[in-house]
């Protein structure tokens, strides 16, 4: 037998399942009273736009102050990105006489692809030569 009980969200997803032999009866507790008198919980009724306002406002006040988190920590990685690609064009610029040198003396940098020819080279180079004598 699968005795025992299970405990579900409110969703339907399985929160927890305890299997015990022997059992045979659940009883939950019932909801406590409420402390709230008729007439407050009249007044709560009557009133519920205005607090339902106070704490939209409130919500509000929260998702601002997230985005302003989330603006200012995109503002920060892109800052550290800048200083990243300058620190990178300033060693760029830095190596550029031996860049000059290694081409002799040619400043490469600012060539466009249009310059540029292509040609087609065939070389016929002869490796080895052997042979062989056939009686």
């Amino acid at each position: 037998m699968e005795n025992g009980f299970n405990v579900w969200s409110f969703n339907g997803k399985l929160l927890y399942r305890h299997l015990k032999d022997h059992f045979f009866q659940f009883m939950w507790r019932p909801r406590p009273a409420c402390l709230l008198t008729a007439d407050k919980e009249e007044e709560i009724a009557k009133n519920l736009n205005k607090y339902s306002k106070k704490y939209e406002a409130e919500d509000e006040d929260v998702s601002t102050m997230l985005s302003k988190q989330v603006r200012e920590k995109r503002k920060m990685l892109k800052e550290e990105w800048e200083r990243w690609v300058a620190q990178w064009k300033q060693l760029h610029e830095a190596e550029k006489l031996q860049r000059q040198k290694l081409r002799d003396g040619e400043d490469s940098d600012e060539e466009e692809d249009d310059e540029y020819e292509a040609k087609q080279v065939e070389i016929d180079e002869l490796l080895d030569v052997s042979q062989q004598v056939i009686s």
